[in-house]
This record gives structure tokens, C-alpha cells and sequence, in this order.
């Protein structure tokens, strides 16, 4: 029997257990190496503390099981190195609400602290912290949505939620990692999920198409309480569908204000932060599905969002932050991937569409390649094929041939995706036979500090796989280590050694992904000739690297 058996046997405990409990939690939850570095990283430097702001409504509903196990996820962040602070909603009941959270953050050895003013409006009109967050070491605030007024002397509650999360987030002096709202209804709906919530929006792309989307639908329920819209047949519709008009109503005005909200706060944030909209249900899960502990180790959803919806498929491991306390089976009813919408602010995205590349629409067109009599497009609109070189050479680890590439790719261009300031990119080409050619993933390249983070790939396989829905090939190298993750993306892959045509095997190094829409069924024998097709074409793509 070893010296630590006979340690243990005695009642010794290593005082650093819950630390070595800490970082195997981190290895055994996360799925790549990456991550798991990142978080060490991040949350493992004690000259920072990272903060959780959790914004609450009146959702807890009349029982004490549901909030007492959100008070254990809360001690489980604290030990993953993240304090919470909670901030309540103008529309709750406060001193129903904090008299909860109270008894339950103590009952699990938590210090609570009601901060019932945390700013101060003064005389010009800025907003200052009603004290130092620095000394609220150790301490879970539970914020009230108040605010001092110096002129009137008076505590005013705010009637902009937006414009006081920002002021409470420009003025409290702490680093804050994470934004979370607990909403009954859960994350934005997304009709392509029907009605389940985005798995991950990237609000410089996406915000005012959301925001837009929900109003529209906000005005048509609206529209159906006022007679002057209405003919006699949908009046008697919304007498008998009063009770589920209104909760509509209601959902999609907190929708709405979740969006808002967010994409307020995560303006003024570090672009490292992310949001989290989910239920108190989810929140409260003490299995491999919280979306909240799930994300502080990963940064990332629970499942990917440019997965193809059918490989969705929920995670059933279980580390030792996810044992239960009680045998409540409530937070299993409802898949926590279905009810969460991560966020970021994200990057910006730029789409060009040009078929052939020139002097004219790029900088940095080389000389040898021009053959003058191009009309130029505005700057804004240019490539610029120098930052394109650099991401693809530092990407690949290998010096791309421009002249060679754009040779070869050059009236056959199918779009190109760039993601920020060139930190992602990918080509798309046509391949094929000239009368049904195919779309197809040339350059795939994400800045290697980038990889992993900022969720850009999957903003790129996701704005892929809605411009060219109906299929997309590509391939990678057998060795290539993000082959998983290409292969959880697509519905097929091949090696492309095999014998295409019955009489033209080739030895290849490369593995054929492909992907192909929901609908796109087809027979049998129509689908095996395309796939043939694409492995016959993709096969023989010559590379173009410096030798």
C-alpha cells in the first residue's frame, strides 16, 4: 500500500486537492488541448479576477429546489475562477428574489450582499460606482437596479436596462468575462432550428436582421388585439387565443430585450467576452449539459453551430464538477442545447463575389499577371491579396505560389469569405464538369492565435453552408489533424486513393469531405455519380506552394 493510501486511511487531505480536482476537470471536459491551455491561461493567473455578470428576472417560480441547485452551479464557478455577480431585473419582485437567492448562496457556504444603489448619477448627468468592487473580494453581490440621483437625493429605478447594465459595466472596476441572462424563454428562437433557439450569434453580423425579425413578428401579434386590423373571423380567433396571444407577446418583448441588452453590454466589454442566454432550468443543471460551467471551460456552446443538424447530438460524460445533489430528474426534460444562444460580438464579415481577380478589384495584384483594361472598384470593395498570402502562408505553414494559384483558380470563383481583418478566409471555387460544376472549399485559413477562438470557423462553415446549400466538397490531408472536426461537419468522406472510375486509381494524400443539403435526396445511383464526380475532379487539384 503507497504512502498516500495510508495518508488518506488516516484522514489527510491534500491541501491542494480541490486545485489538482480543478485542472482534471478542465482536461477530461474539454475537447481539445487548445482549450484546455486557454483556460489555465485565463483563469489561472491570480493577478485577475473574472467576473460573472448574471442578469435574473422573477424566474424561479414558488418552489426552493431549482434555485438551491443554481446555488451549487454557483459555487462550482467560483471554484472554476469565476465570481458572480447578480444583477435583477427591473420587472421582478426584489425582496422575493433576493430573500431567495440569499438563504440558498449561504446554505452552500456563499457570501451573498444586497447592493441596492450601486451608482451614482451626478449633477452632469455621469454615472459613477457607488463604492469599490475591489473590495467585494469573496462577496456575491446581488445588484438592484437603482441607481443614487444626486440632484433629487433620491434612488431612482432605471427605465432603460440597456443604458444601466452599460453604466454598471463601464464603472465597476473588475474584469468581466462572462455576461448571462436567465429568461424562462430561453435564447433567441431561430426558425432554421424550428423555433429552438441559435445555438451562436455573432452580433456585428447578425444583430440588426435578429432585431429586425423580432419586431416584425413583436408588430403581427400586436396587430391581432387591434380591431382596425381585423376582419370578423380574426377577431374570434384572438377572443379564443387571448391566453397564448399575450404570452407570445410577452416572449418575443423579452427577446427582444435579451438582444438588445446583450449586444449593449457586450459592446463595451473585452472582444474575449461572451454572452449567454438560457433558462433557469439549464442554468441549473448539474450535469454535463450546463451551458454556463460549459462554457467557462471551453468558451464555446454546448454543441457547435455549423454542425449538420442530424450530428446535434447531446454529450452524456460527466466530470466531477457535474455529480447531483438531489434526484430531481426537472433538468432533464429539456436538452439544454435547445434553450441556449451563446454570443459574441464577433468580427466583421466581408463577401466577395468576383469571378476573376485583377488589378481592378484587388491590391496587391501581381504585375506579371495584369493585363490592364480593368474598370476599379471602390477601395472599400478591393481584396487585398497581400493579407490573403499572409494568413494562408502563416495558416499552412507554407509558402502559397501566388502567380501558380491565381492561375489556376481565376474565372472559376465561387465567392470569398473574409472574417475581421483577415484573421479567417476561405476560397470557394467551381469544379467539375462545365455544364453541372459544383462548389468547392480551396483555402480554408484562420491565423493560427486565432484558431479555436472567436468561434470563426464556424462563422465560415455556417455562411458556407447557407450560400451553397445544396452541396460543397473539399479536401485535407490524411495527417491533417482537424480532420474530426471537418469530418462531424460533413455527411460523407472518401479516400481519395480509391479507384474512381473503375480504371483510374490514383495514389492521393488527401480524404474528400463533402456536404450536401437536406433535401437533396435524389436516387441512388444519381447521388453515387456525383460523389464520384467530386472525388474525380478534387483528386487532381494541383497544388500551389512554393516549392
Amino acid at each position: 500500500m503507497s504512502w498516500t493510501r495510508h495518508l488518506i486511511q488516516l484522514g489527510y487531505r491534500q491541501p491542494n486537492l480541490v486545485n489538482k480536482q480543478l485542472i482534471l476537470a478542465v482536461l477530461n471536459s474539454t475537447a481539445t488541448k487548445r482549450e484546455a491551455k486557454d483556460y489555465m491561461k485565463k483563469y489561472g493567473q491570480n493577478d485577475t479576477t473574472n467576473h460573472c455578470l448574471i442578469l435574473v428576472r422573477d424566474v424561479w417560480g414558488d418552489g426552493q429546489n431549482r434555485i438551491e441547485r443554481f446555488s451549487h452551479v454557483v459555487g462550482r464557478l467560483k471554484l472554476l475562477g469565476v465570481n458572480p455577480i447578480f444583477v435583477l431585473h427591473p420587472r421582478t419582485s426584489p425582496l422575493k428574489i433576493v430573500e431567495k437567492l440569499d438563504y440558498a448562496l449561504h446554505k452552500v457556504g456563499l457570501s451573498p450582499m444586497r447592493v441596492s444603489d450601486p451608482l451614482v448619477k451626478m449633477a452632469g448627468g455621469q454615472f459613477r460606482a457607488a463604492f469599490s468592487w475591489q473590495n467585494l473580494k469573496g462577496i456575491v453581490p446581488i445588484v438592484h437596479p437603482i441607481y443614487f440621483d444626486e440632484v433629487t437625493c433620491k434612488r431612482v429605478i432605471t427605465n432603460s436596462l440597456s443604458d444601466f447594465m452599460v453604466q454598471l459595466v463601464q464603472n465597476a472596476n473588475c474584469h468581466i468575462e462572462k455576461f448571462v441572462i436567465l429568461n424562462e424563454h430561453g435564447g433567441i428562437p431561430s426558425g432554421e432550428r424550428q423555433q429552438n433557439s441559435h445555438v451562436f450569434i455573432n452580433l456585428s453580423q447578425e444583430f440588426d436582421s435578429l432585431k429586425a425579425s423580432l419586431q416584425k413578428t413583436l408588430v403581427a401579434v400586436d396587430g391581432q388585439f387591434d380591431p382596425e386590423w381585423q376582419n370578423f373571423g380574426q377577431q374570434i380567433d384572438a377572443v379564443f387565443n387571448r391566453d397564448d396571444l399575450l404570452k407570445t407577446q410577452a416572449q418575443m418583448r423579452d427577446h427582444l430585450e435579451d438582444l438588445q441588452v446583450m449586444n449593449a453590454v457586450l459592446s463595451v466589454l473585452p472582444f474575449t467576452s461572451s454572452g449567454l442566454l438560457t433558462t433557469p432550468q439549464a442554468a441549473s443543471a448539474l450535469g454535463s449539459k450546463n451551458p454556463i460551467l460549459y462554457n467557462v471551460l471551453t468558451d464555446r456552446s454546448l454543441i457547435s453551430s455549423s454542425l449538420p443538424r442530424f450530428k446535434k447530438e447531446a454529450r452524456s460524460d460527466c466530470s466531477w464538477y457535474e455529480l447531483p445533489i438531489s434526484d430531481d430528474t426537472e433538468t432533464k426534460s429539456v436538452d439544454a442545447a435547445l434553450v441556449t444562444t451563446m454570443l459574441k460580438k464577433g468580427v466583421n464579415i466581408k463577401t466577395f463575389d468576383y469571378k476573376s481577380l485583377n488589378s481592378g478589384n484587388c491590391v496587391g495584384f501581381p504585375k506579371k499577371l495584369d493585363q490592364g483594361n480593368v474598370t476599379p472598384v471602390p477601395e472599400s470593395e478591393q481584396l487585398d491579396l497581400s493579407k490573403v498570402k499572409r494568413i494562408i502562408d502563416d495558416s499552412f505553414g507554407r509558402e502559397l505560389d501566388l502567380c501558380h494559384y491565381l492561375e489556376r483558380i481565376n474565372g472559376r470563383i465561387a465567392s470569398i469569405i473574409v472574417i475581421g481583418d483577415y484573421e479567417g478566409i476561405a476560397i470557394l471555387t467551381f469544379e467539375g464538369p462545365q455544364d453541372f460544376p459544383f462548389p468547392y472549399l480551396d483555402k480554408f485559413a484562420v491565423l493560427p492565435h486565432l484558431k479555436g477562438s472567436l468561434g470563426i470557423s464556424d462563422i465560415i462553415f455556417n455562411l458556407m453552408f447557407k450560400k451553397f446549400p445544396t452541396e460543397l466538397a473539399w479536401r485535407s490531408r490524411k495527417d491533417n489533424v482537424v480532420n474530426k472536426w471537418y469530418f462531424q461537419r460533413s455527411v460523407g468522406v472518401l479516400d481519395l486513393s480509391i479507384n474512381v472510375n473503375g480504371h483510374d486509381a490514383k495514389e492521393s494524400i488527401f480524404r474528400l469531405f463533402f456536404h450536401r443539403g437536406s433535401n437533396e435526396h435524389g436516387s441512388n445511383s444519381s447521388l453515387s455519380n456525383r460523389i464520384r464526380e467530386y472525388a474525380y475532379y478534387v483528386r487532381d487539384i494541383k497544388p500551389s506552394w512554393k516549392s
